[in-house]
């Protein structure tokens, strides 16, 4: 056990972790995805009740903008195809809303190495950023890996702004949050739509896919995630791309969309980026808020002291949860 850790804050990362690593391993495989299906109504037993009202959504698919495929990048022709081929896709999806809204919304994109999760599995995760931001949350089940390939999750993502602004939100209005593989994804929208965001909440955003930074071996044994190969089959990355030949391979890897840390980030709306000071993802974390900022991107980095990644969704009463989600809150509302 980490020195500042309580045993809540042991069973957090351990239940996580289990999860986590449940998924590359065939033998826990089924009991892994009972955890995921299970894991909001276990936080929903451990924390008392709260007033927030639920309700499903379906999202239609929508035609890409001109200016959105001209965005694009390499992945204009197979974004392009991705959306030819989704024309009667109807995508799940949620709203939470607490009890006093105001009139603003967050897009929230879950997490899961683009290979797990989906609304239903992040409720409790869009009840807290509701409950903090006083704001109406949407999340989305964005296609997963390795049954649908990448760009198909981020024309999904596409999708679910698009259907937010027929829902009468200008983009003003709309804060882009995710955690993990969905702050990639949020990063991602936003090359690709340039929207004015009201602010960007990314929460241990996965923003390079190398696991080459030191922190990576640094904190292996304190995290829930643990390094991998990116050229290994088994890997999610591997799983999401699908490489093909070296020099593709390296092509894709250092694609901004997939590595949001090679970005032009010229524009960024304000963003707020949490981490926790021992998880593998710090150095890669450290590297994109420095490269923001030298791009004067408005940035705000937290780290919070012994904490490992996506800490904000672990059981009520984990170190540092209740401030993080408070400084979440604060920062909306600015």
């Amino acid at each position: 056990m980490v020195h500042s850790w309580d045993q809540r804050t042991q069973l957090s990362r351990d239940l996580i972790r289990f999860m986590v690593t449940s998924s590359a391993d065939h033998t826990w495989h089924v009991l892994g995805q009972t955890c995921h299906e299970y894991w909001p109504d276990i936080a929903q037993l451990l924390r008392p009740p709260q007033h927030v009202s639920y309700e499903q959504l379906s999202i239609p698919a929508y035609p890409l903008s001109a200016q959105s495929l001209q965005s694009a990048g390499i992945w204009r022709g197979a974004l392009a195809r991705v959306a030819d081929a989704s024309a009667a896709m109807h995508m799940a999806a949620e709203r939470v809303v607490p009890a006093s809204a105001e009139s603003a919304v967050v897009l929230y994109v879950h997490g899961g190495a683009y290979t797990s999760g989906s609304a239903r599995q992040y409720r409790e995760v869009h009840a807290r950023m509701a409950r903090a931001t006083r704001l109406p949350v949407i999340g989305f089940s964005y296609r997963l890996a390795p049954a649908a390939q990448y760009p198909v999750q981020l024309y999904d993502a596409y999708c679910a702004y698009a259907h937010v602004r027929s829902m009468g939100y200008e983009d003003a209005q709309i804060v882009l949050a995710g955690d993990s593989a969905g702050g990639n994804l949020v990063l991602a929208l936003w090359q690709l739509v340039r929207m004015p965001a009201r602010a960007l909440v990314l929460l241990s955003p996965r923003v390079d896919v190398t696991s080459a930074r030191q922190s990576w071996s640094t904190f292996a044994g304190v995290d829930v995630l643990r390094a991998y190969a990116p050229d290994d089959s088994r890997s999610s990355i591997w799983q999401l791309l699908g490489h093909g030949t070296d020099e593709r391979a390296r092509q894709l890897l250092a694609d901004p969309f997939v590595a949001p840390v090679n970005a032009d980030l010229h524009g960024l709306p304000p963003t707020l980026v949490q981490a926790g000071s021992a998880e593998v993802m710090l150095d890669d974390i450290r590297e994109f808020v420095r490269r923001a900022r030298r791009q004067r991107a408005d940035v705000e980095l937290q780290l919070f002291d012994d904490m490992f990644h996506v800490f904000q969704a672990a059981l009520p009463g984990t170190r540092n949860l209740a401030a993080a989600w408070d400084a979440i809150g604060a920062f909306c509302s600015q």
